[in-house]
């Protein structure tokens, strides 16, 4: 019986990033997350890649292998004294489909049963035609979707959001406890009245909304190089420090921490 409570209370958080809008940055802001917070927050995590018209995640892997490979010595030292003084290997990244996503998850749960996970990302696919995917979306825990100052984008996230919400209620199946609106590409020409009007109207609607916010930023594209230039987003490294200053990632990753819990 003590067993299974504590089975209990390990669990892991489910949050799934998920869109149906392309362009808003849900697989990026996923990326820089799981990185942020496995090898600079030291909390462990593995990801469930099921957005099969792109599998951003595991391509990004993919990429880094690659860059890593035909990297100079420079990077190849950085990479070694990083894992070094890690002292864990990189987090694990499953590609999967809405169908399977949750049955690998739990097979890969029960793999590694003597190791506790702290949350498990999912990558959702941001395809309207993915017919899995509603009964995925509210088999989170959690979900975040990224939304950004442009009212045509902002229309269809917000009806991703409802749709999702009303999903939630209806299911009493459903696992969903919430879905975060997250403001993401905001910079100086943004009217802070649209930000107010949709917040507000976020909050009508009960849904919810992080208070952290993403700037609009370049940074957020710089992926390992075999110069070893600085880096942003990488499945081998967190951000750099010095370019962490102003893009809010750290911020957010604090308050995902408090707020997505069991």
């Amino acid at each position: 019986m003590q067993e299974q409570k504590n089975e209990q209370k390990h669990k892991p958080v489910y949050v799934g990033f998920g869109s149906l809008k392309g362009g808003v940055g849900k697989s990026s802001i996923a990326e820089i997350l799981a990185s942020y917070l496995y090898y600079e927050k030291k909390i462990n995590l593995f990801v469930v890649d099921c957005d099969f018209s792109q599998y951003s995640f595991f391509n990004m892997r993919e990429r880094d292998k690659q860059t890593v490979q035909n990297g100079n010595s420079a990077l190849l030292e950085r990479m070694k004294k990083h894992f070094e003084s890690f002292d864990k290997n990189s987090y694990y990244i499953l590609k999967s489909s809405s169908e399977r996503a949750l049955q690998d998850a739990e097979s890969f749960l029960a793999k590694h049963s003597t190791e506790k996970f702290d949350y498990v990302f999912f990558d959702l696919s941001g395809r309207a035609d993915d017919t899995a995917l509603v009964g995925l979306t509210v088999d989170m825990d959690y979900v975040i979707s990224p939304i950004e100052p442009d009212p045509q984008s902002l229309v269809a996230c917000m009806t991703y959001a409802l749709a999702v919400r009303d999903l939630g209620v209806s299911l009493t199946s459903s696992k969903i406890r919430q879905i975060y609106m997250l403001w993401n590409k905001i910079d100086k020409r943004v009217n802070p009245a649209v930000i107010e009007f949709y917040d507000q109207e976020i909050a009508r609607q009960e849904l919810g909304i992080l208070d952290s916010r993403l700037p609009r930023s370049s940074r957020f594209k710089k992926e390992l190089t075999p110069d070893n230039r600085d880096v942003f987003r990488s499945t081998y490294l967190p951000p750099d420090k010095k370019l962490l200053a102003g893009s809010n990632i750290e911020e957010l990753a604090e308050e995902i921490i408090r707020k997505l819990t069991l």
